[in-house]
């Protein structure tokens, strides 16, 4: 048995993995209704939506913390807030508890979590070092000045690889297919994806969205991948027509579809941005109608939302707290 300090930090602990575990299951009850409506709102917006839902459980757990504290309690002890949830004996804390259990099962699978994470990551940036060591890689230049590395593979394809500093790459068997402007269209798009730092932020989303469900998961980055290359297929429309940079995607996948590209092409997904790989006629069609605006009250709704999600995931933790406790030793 602890008591003080270090009682209350490991319960408001078991606090925020029992926060976690909440908001995981509701965020993935809404999922698909969410996902749904995500296609009519802006770039920006669905961005920053993504963001906040494979971050939600971290920063709902930290709210939920925060209003449990116990000073915070104290402080406001006659309000609302005490009343939407408390926690009783907070400066206990019992190694044969469930609170206990809760954190030596969340260090666990945590631990599992990251370690399979950091795994597949490392895996998949070995298999792009072994590609591009092997390789014979050359700077070019297309008629339009744009800079990018010829990569002497069979493979039609181009990408943007390197989490600090990364750099755009063309296959030569893509080259050989594509005429100037295409190839310059292909090159504005990665170009994007470089100045975005795309391949360092779809590592740290996958590894966010590790701790979802698999299909969950599995879901959050294809939508995330999705809006990178939509984002860029737009910032290559800043020099060329949407219909040339819509027929030029349609090339490029028709080439590795004929191809067989799929088989073929190196498992390093994670750590690079490919051109033409990823839900190519969804692409088409944003280039085609793309969305003009998001209407405020959608917006005004998302914030209010996930402004309250900590006091509501808050109480529904002391709801399923006070439950357990009722059949189970504090």
């Amino acid at each position: 048995m602890l008591v003080g300090d270090l009682a209350i930090a490991l319960n408001l602990l078991s606090i925020a993995v029992l926060a976690f575990a909440i908001s995981v299951v509701l965020l993935c009850i809404s999922f698909r209704a969410i996902l749904n409506r995500l296609a009519h709102f802006t770039f920006g917006l669905r961005k920053a939506i993504l963001w906040a839902w494979v971050s939600a459980p971290w920063w709902i757990a930290a709210g939920c913390v925060a209003v449990l504290w116990p000073s915070l309690s104290d402080i406001f002890a006659a309000t609302w807030l005490s009343g939407l949830a408390h926690w009783h004996h907070v400066d206990l804390f019992s190694f044969t508890s469930w609170h206990a259990i809760t954190l030596f099962s969340a260090a666990a699978y945590a631990t599992w979590s990251i370690a399979r994470n950091v795994f597949y990551r490392r895996k998949q940036a070995s298999a792009m070092t072994a590609l591009l060591s092997l390789s014979d890689i050359k700077p070019e230049t297309t008629t339009e000045q744009s800079r990018y590395y010829s990569l002497a593979l069979s493979i039609p394809t181009a990408f943007t690889a390197g989490l600090i500093r990364p750099r755009i790459y063309v296959t030569t068997a893509l080259q050989q297919q594509v005429n100037p402007q295409q190839l310059d269209i292909i090159v504005r798009h990665e170009m994007a994806h470089v100045a975005a730092r795309d391949p360092l932020f779809k590592t740290v989303f996958a590894a966010l969205a590790c701790f979802y469900p698999a299909g969950i998961a599995r879901g959050l980055i294809t939508q995330f991948t999705l809006l990178t290359e939509q984002i860029a297929d737009h910032a290559a429309t800043d020099a060329y027509d949407n219909l040339d940079v819509a027929q030029t995607l349609i090339d490029v996948a028709r080439l590795q579809r004929n191809l067989n590209f799929g088989n073929k092409s190196p498992h390093c997904d994670g750590v690079a941005s490919y051109f033409g790989n990823d839900q190519t006629s969804v692409r088409v069609q944003c280039l085609i109608n793309p969305a003009l605006s998001t209407s405020r009250s959608a917006i005004v709704l998302a914030l209010l939302l996930f402004s309250c999600s900590p006091l509501l995931v808050a109480s529904t933790v002391d709801s399923l707290h006070h439950f357990i406790e009722t059949f189970i030793t504090h």
